[in-house]
């Protein structure tokens, strides 16, 4: 028994040495939230988020390039009577290089992946600000693209199983042009069990370009325009008789005059559109079952400023109007215009443990 444990412990001994040559360090981020919108149309009600999401973890770099994060995602909303409200685990391993990195475990889901809002509602940072599945990101002279595989509902007896596959890619062309392609396919299927519903798919696809520039009398200044198609509907009791694919066009165009306030306009027009994770607002179908409009318009304009300190510490401010067709507005004194702003305060902490 003795002789074993002689063993045992030698081995324990060289086991613990490349450990103890390894960095460890303690980070977190931190996300305050405030995200009200008045909404009261046949597309999509109004609701109003605060709270706070703390994402905590401990990373372990075993080499150059890969690294180790193990810890939890800690979410609280202002007003709940819930001590935390949720709390999902963070667990993921990365390899990084010069121009590549990958992930395998919880994702690097920031800002939606870069996604614009048809393609993924602004609110989805704040309901579901923790990923899992695959990653993969290249940043490679004028092209930065990613691609991911994040899984959302596991396939059982009572369920079918659900995912999401996007695909973003990002190409300069010149100083002040950009080419921008989007993909986001959401399905819900699996081979296990049928849960006694059909395989469902929702696609969508955006193409397109930006001009961005500085000028001297409206300061920074872009102009986004983007053609989009969509596919299918993950929803398997939707009425057949409703086309299967959309088209839209999004345009974006923004000026930057003074004290770095951003002013923003979005127009919209789309045939039948609709985007499983996209902002309603968008989409052809209400959200009662039975309406529908084939033919949509929609305006946004708004003030957004962003403040990013040396030590990474970065404010959010929006303040947004929209009009949604010609709809009247319960909330915005009988008009019809509706009125929504967001306040978002992200802080990091690193603290180098060995």
């Amino acid at each position: 028994m003795r002789p074993f444990l002689v063993q045992l412990g030698g081995l324990a001994i060289i086991a613990l040495q490349p450990i103890s040559a390894q960095r460890l360090d303690l980070q977190a981020r931190a996300n305050f939230y405030a995200d009200n919108t008045e909404f009261f149309t046949p597309y999509r009600t109004g609701e109003t988020i605060f709270g706070a999401h703390l994402d905590t973890w401990l990373l372990a770099r075993s080499g150059s390039n890969t690294s180790l994060r193990a810890g939890a995602s800690i979410d609280r909303r202002w007003g709940s009577e819930e001590f935390v409200d949720s709390i999902r685990p963070i667990l993921a391993v990365a390899w990084r290089g010069d121009h590549s990195t990958g992930i395998l475990g919880t994702l690097d889901s920031e800002r939606r992946h870069r996604l614009i809002d048809p393609l993924m509602v602004s609110t989805r940072e704040l309901t579901t600000p923790v990923e899992y599945g695959l990653q993969w990101r290249e940043r490679r002279g004028a092209v930065d693209g990613e691609v991911w595989l994040n899984w959302r509902k596991l396939n059982t007896p009572e369920q079918r199983e659900e995912f999401e596959m996007g695909a973003v890619a990002d190409v300069d062309v010149a100083p002040w042009l950009e080419l921008k392609a989007q993909h986001l396919w959401s399905h819900r299927g699996g081979q296990l069990h049928d849960a006694g519903v059909p395989v469902t798919n929702n696609r969508v696809t955006a193409a397109g370009l930006l001009i961005h520039d500085s000028l001297s009398f409206v300061g920074r200044s872009s102009l986004a325009v983007m053609r989009l198609w969509s596919t299918g509907h993950l929803d398997p009791e939707y009425p057949s008789d409703r086309p299967g694919d959309g088209t839209g066009t999004w345009l974006r165009a923004s000026i930057t005059p003074v004290w770095d306030v951003e002013l923003f306009a979005i127009r919209w027009l789309g045939r039948d559109f609709h985007a499983a994770a996209g902002d309603a607002n968008y989409g052809s179908p209400g959200e009662d079952p039975d309406f529908y409009r084939a033919e949509r318009k929609y305006i946004e304009i708004g003030l957004a400023k962003r403040v990013r300190s040396q030590a990474g510490t970065s404010l959010d401010a929006e303040i947004r109007w929209h009009r949604i067709d010609d709809e009247e507005s319960e909330a915005f004194f009988g008009t019809s215009w509706e009125l929504s702003y967001r306040l978002m305060v992200r802080v990091p902490v690193d603290v180098r443990l060995r």
